[in-house]
């Protein structure tokens, strides 16, 4: 047996032997919080910077559910004549922990790992803090499920003052 041989079977055997504890079906997450962003959204919204006027986007929000329904993927467009914000979300939650997760990659260069908790079925608060530029950055999201209708809100604060906010109602379509 040549070295490589063995390396490829060692390496093999450890990802075999991982796969299991990752795959437990005793510790399936509960995800299903997560369904109401299912579907086809459009509406309106608003991004507030420090200091700007406020900006009226039109947007559109598409959501399935992923990962064999262990997750919700969605894909978000906010956009006007003078700008274009796009936005990968996935929601998912650990299985070990128990934490909500609502991970968001935009077209402006950001990746936020948010931790979300539940205050009941219809009603989210997801929490995202970091350092840029010696401050301390923090955005809190609220959102609202009510019938066929989404509310949200974003608050950014760096050092606990509000920089910019971003609001949107959508209803489904």
């Amino acid at each position: 047996m040549t070295k490589l041989t063995r390396q490829v079977i060692v390496t093999a055997s450890a990802i075999l032997c991982a796969v299991p504890a990752f795959a437990n079906p005793a510790q399936k997450p509960d995800v299903a919080p997560f369904y109401a962003f299912t579907g086809k959204w459009r509406g309106t919204g608003e991004l507030v910077e420090a200091g700007q006027e406020p900006a009226k986007l039109a947007m559109k929000l598409i959501c399935a559910k992923s990962a064999d329904s262990a997750a919700v993927s969605c894909e978000m467009s906010a956009r006007n004549k003078q700008m274009n914000m796009a936005e990968s979300d996935l929601f998912g939650v650990d299985p070990v922990t128990g934490t909500a997760h609502w991970y968001a990659v935009t077209n402006q260069g950001e990746t936020h790992d948010h931790i979300v908790q539940w205050s009941d079925a219809n009603n989210l608060n997801a929490h995202y803090a970091w350092q840029q530029d010696g401050k301390q950055m923090e955005e809190n999201i609220a959102v609202a499920f009510r019938g066929r209708t989404m509310s949200f809100k974003s608050t950014v604060t760096a050092d606990g003052k509000e920089m910019e906010t971003f609001s949107a109602k959508l209803a489904h379509y």
